[in-house]
């Protein structure tokens, strides 16, 4: 009988009960909540909070503008222009490349492999920087929200870019040949807080179209002029994506196994320093499977570095 009357009497208060329960649980979950926030607040080096006089509640990375004006020079690069053309044979590629000037100093090694499923018709390329080394001057630093104090780094991966490349008219004697290009920035080097990648994904769809010109004097057996147009988007701190307006033209010049070319290219966003636009030249020179060539970048707006860039590709 007593313990008929005990089951009763809990039954009837066991709402309560598990609103004390629950209550309980929730003040744990708000403790650990406001404990872990005041912990990653701290974590935040102090000359950093004086430097931006830091709210103590923001993220820290609101404090960064994810464009190329106010990151490394890979971060978020002119794409390379394309020719119209897809390749016939694979390859493999390494360059390095030297930046200089505005108070930073980059020095990188990058890779480059392309893999064709169809000759001249479909191939994809993954590509992206596995070395850099960098060193800037403290107001560059905090003009860009780095968390890096002694403003220089040497680390392994930046973020890395996977494109398809298809060609969707073939060029003849009356017409140029068009590609599309889509390509796809991953989301790998993890160093935003150094302001050198932006750690975040995004996309691009590019259309190039060229034609070529069978030259009949003696310094230049070929001309090829491209132009390229595309949308390109990439996500900025977690909580926004900006849209960009991708542009370019490319003339190229061959004489035997020498080519030089030439070209500008860009995008232009809609937040501020996001409208780089770059003059580039290149000499290579092909013997065999092998390909030498060097490079040289010069910026022209929101992109405030320079480049000078050699390296070499195997074709097979």
């Amino acid at each position: 009988m007593r313990a008929s009357k005990t089951k009763a009497v809990i039954a009837h208060y066991n709402p309560i009960v598990g609103f004390l329960v629950n209550k309980q649980r929730l003040f744990v979950v708000l403790l650990l909540w406001v404990g872990g926030v005041t912990t990653l607040r701290a974590e935040l080096p102090e000359w950093w909070q004086q430097a931006h006089n830091y709210n103590g509640v923001s993220d820290w990375n609101s404090y960064m503008k994810y464009t190329a004006a106010y990151f490394g020079p890979n971060a978020l690069p002119v794409p390379e222009l394309s020719d119209g053309t897809i390749s016939l044979k694979h390859r493999a590629e390494m360059s390095a490349d030297v930046f200089w000037g505005f108070g930073d100093q980059t020095q990188s090694l990058s890779s480059r492999f392309t893999y064709v499923f169809i000759p001249g018709r479909l191939a994809i390329t993954g590509s992206g920087v596995f070395l850099e080394h960098y060193k800037t001057t403290n107001a560059v630093r905090d003009y860009r929200a780095s968390m890096v104090e002694s403003a220089q780094e040497t680390f392994l991966i930046g973020d890395y870019y996977i494109s398809t490349q298809m060609a969707l008219l073939r060029e003849t004697a009356c017409k140029p040949g068009v590609s599309l290009d889509i390509m796809l920035k991953t989301a790998s080097s993890e160093t935003s807080a150094g302001a050198r990648y932006f750690d975040t994904p995004g996309y691009a769809f590019r259309l190039a179209t060229g034609k070529t010109w069978v030259s009949r004097t003696s310094l230049v057996d070929s001309i090829r002029f491209a132009a390229n147009l595309g949308f390109l988007c990439y996500q900025l701190n977690n909580r926004n994506q900006n849209d960009a307006l991708l542009f370019g033209a490319l003339l190229c010049f061959y004489h035997g196994n020498l080519a030089l070319e030439g070209g500008i290219g860009g995008y232009s966003g809609w937040i501020g320093g996001d409208k780089p636009l770059v003059l580039r030249a290149k000499l290579s020179w092909k013997r065999g499977s092998m390909n030498y060539f060097m490079g040289y970048q010069h910026a022209l707006r929101d992109y405030p570095f320079r480049r000078l860039q050699t390296g070499l590709a195997v074709d097979f």
